[in-house]
């Protein structure tokens, strides 16, 4: 079942901080816990301010390790992950980037055509021409069910805005970094080669509404909200 409780008896003392980056609005989330990778969510832009920030939650955490955690492969979510990976290991940090196995083409050798596709689809090629920068290969390529090492966050696989679009579980089950899955009063846009209305709307009620109703969700833009607060659009 995707409701189970995949953190067992196991306390996380858990804090996510948010970012709203570039010109529409995109939230990076930066997670940090004592002892352990410094997990940074969806950075789309800014990377100069990002790496600020993360400086300081490793500082905090006590760790030298990062993991940059993609939700999904669109150019508005992954764009800084370059010159972030190149100023963190600049640092002398131990940076790896993870992302969805179904999004696979978004990044490395494909990703520059798959964006390209991706932001043709939906006429916003201004854009991806002013923000495209090549994406690297990941370390890993995740699929449902999967914790980010060393984290106690779990990957929830949540299909319809892309095929690989996922949502992290984090805070010992409390809180749900949601991407463009699952927004305040709405959800991703569907309008893209790889997204399917149906897919997103299944994912939501499938995989999402069977979590507990006070679960806080953090999307990919836009304000935070609740998993009993959006129920009610979908049950």
């Amino acid at each position: 079942s995707a409701c189970h409780d995949p953190f067992g008896s196991v306390i996380w003392f858990c804090m996510i901080r948010e970012f709203s980056v570039g010109p529409i609005g995109e939230n990076v989330y930066i997670i940090e816990q004592p002892g352990v990778p410094v997990v940074v969510v969806d950075p789309g832009a800014e990377a100069d301010r990002l790496l600020g920030k993360i400086d300081a939650a490793v500082s905090r955490a006590g760790t030298r390790s990062v993991l940059i955690a993609c939700t999904h492969g669109h150019l508005d979510h992954v764009a800084a992950v370059p010159e972030l990976m190149f100023g963190l290991r600049g640092r002398g940090l131990e940076v790896r980037l993870f992302a969805p196995m179904a999004d696979r083409d978004y990044f490395g050798a494909p990703a520059e055509e798959t964006n390209r596709r991706a932001f043709q689809d939906i006429l916003a090629m201004m854009f991806f021409q002013r923000f495209w920068t090549p994406i690297p290969e990941a370390d890993e390529y995740f699929e449902d069910g999967r914790e980010l090492p060393g984290t106690g966050i779990i990957v929830i696989h949540t299909p319809g805005h892309t095929r690989g679009s996922s949502c992290f579980l984090a805070e010992n089950g409390s809180a749900l970094l949601s991407g463009d899955t699952l927004f305040r009063s709405g959800r991703g846009r569907t309008d893209n080669f790889d997204g399917d209305e149906a897919d997103i709307v299944a994912s939501i009620r499938e995989r999402l509404c069977c979590l507990p109703d006070g679960v806080r969700v953090w999307p990919g833009h836009g304000e935070a909200t609740t998993i009993g607060r959006e129920k009610r659009l979908y049950l």
